[in-house]
């Protein structure tokens, strides 16, 4: 788990900070869940290997066990099967949690990670996943990325389990150990995947069309690999779902940021429908950037209404290496800007009192404030002011506090006069007024 300094810890507000003005451009609300949460909920809707392999559980009682939230989602599902009846459809929900998982801590994953989640829930057209695909678009774009350095590959589940059931005759008791072993294709080469496939799969048939599978870039292209699909295959909801997905795709003009691929299936055990993973399109990240897809019965375990939804989790750690892979993370993200900062240098003990007095009326008009308590050298006090890029300096000595007045030093000039106690605020707008009007234009 990580500790997040303070300078980190900026880079990571800078980084959510553009998330969440995306999120106000789409009209998602934040929400957030109890970090605790039952472990049926997970059991009943996640992966067996995410909660019984990867997950921190708690039991502070015997049979009572509690699960630190490994992702949002069943949490996201309990909260709205509770007052369903109270949100108008659909509801727009966005929130970014510290989630935990019981791995072993490499790049790209720790044990306690800030994951970036969207959800669009009570939209049944194929709309509601072109507008995640714009949402994840517009967030790594406002970055500056570009398609040439990330792609949302794409699926169906439905279209998967046509190509399963209809073509492979796989039966469904199988099909979730299908997704299970098509989920991790993508860390083995060919031959390593075959070895792996085979060990679940024995009819050469059946393996044969899950290599195909692993491979396909092209709708069209794993199809004809297919020798005399049926009318029962181009008649299936999942076949008619990834051509109108397509169409969609190339009506919205983001098909240079979307690429079908067969391999992505995902491991959740929720995923009904559209199924998506954005990468890096270069080497350094092999991790996916994001992933998510269509549930549609997520609720069933809370309420008997059903409530499709679509949505995504971006992992913060990964987009922070995607965007330093990229040189898109700015110096400043890490930076603080001390250039309002008003710092105060009291030269005495005496005066600290005039001085907090001061730092008061400052801080009451909105200018944040520093008060040097080292009473000890001017210059070095000075030089620490400078180092910070603070613009300006109060001094006041024994005299300013006995004639109630202040000297004040314009750090860039170097030009310092005395005012009146009554005036320091009227100065410190001029002093900024004319340091922003001497800045060049953008």
């Amino acid at each position: 788990m990580r500790d997040f300094y303070p300078s980190e810890l900026r880079e990571v507000q800078w980084i959510e900070g553009i998330v969440r003005d995306v999120a106000d451009l789409y009209c998602y609300e934040e929400y957030d869940t109890p970090l605790l949460e039952p472990i049926e909920i997970f059991a009943a809707k996640s992966s067996d290997e995410l909660v019984n392999e990867q997950s921190f559980i708690v039991e502070k009682k015997k049979g009572e066990r509690l699960i630190l939230r490994p992702e949002i989602t069943p949490s996201l599902a309990r909260m709205v099967a509770s007052r369903l009846q109270e949100f108008k459809k659909p509801l727009r929900w966005f929130s970014i949690p510290t989630c935990y998982r019981y791995e072993r801590p490499q790049r790209g994953r720790m044990r306690s990670f800030r994951q970036i989640n969207f959800d669009i829930l009570g939209e049944n057209s194929l709309q509601a996943e072109i507008e995640m695909f714009n949402i994840i678009i517009s967030i790594l774009t406002c970055y500056g990325a570009t398609s040439k350095q990330f792609q949302i590959f794409y699926n169906n589940r439905r279209f998967v389990d046509a190509i399963c059931r209809v073509v492979l005759g796989i039966p469904e008791d199988k099909m979730p150990l299908l997704y299970k072993t098509i989920d991790k294709s993508e860390k083995m080469d060919d031959n390593e995947f075959k070895k792996y496939a085979s060990e679940s799969f024995q009819d050469a048939f059946t393996l044969q069309g899950i290599m195909k599978l692993k491979t396909s870039k092209n709708v069209e292209d794993l199809l004809n690999s297919f020798e005399n699909l049926s009318e029962e295959f181009y008649k299936s909801e999942g076949y008619k779902e990834i051509k109108k997905l397509e169409d969609l795709i190339k009506i919205n003009k983001i098909s240079d940021y979307c690429s079908f691929s067969s391999s992505v299936v995902r491991g959740l055990d929720y995923y009904t429908g559209t199924v998506f993973e954005v990468f890096d399109t270069g080497s350094e990240n092999i991790r996916a950037l994001s992933g998510g897809g269509r549930y549609d019965d997520l609720l069933s375990l809370f309420s008997e209404e059903k409530l499709s939804g679509v949505g995504f989790g971006m992992g913060v750690l990964m987009l922070a290496l995607f965007l330093k892979s990229y040189n898109l993370l700015p110096d400043y993200a890490g930076t603080k800007d001390y250039t309002d900062i008003i710092y105060i240098i009291p030269l005495t003990e005496d005066v600290s009192l005039y001085a907090n007095e001061i730092a008061k009326i400052i801080r009451e008009e909105d200018f944040p404030c520093i008060v040097d308590y080292k009473f000890k050298n001017l210059k070095n006090q000075l030089k620490k002011a400078s180092d910070l890029g603070v613009l300006i300096v109060l001094i006041l000595g024994s005299k300013e506090m006995e004639q109630k007045i202040i000297t004040i030093k314009n750090m860039r000039t170097q030009e310092q006069t005395s005012v009146k106690y009554e005036s320091i605020i009227n100065e410190i707008y001029d002093l900024i007024d004319n340091y922003a009007g001497a800045l060049p234009d953008e």
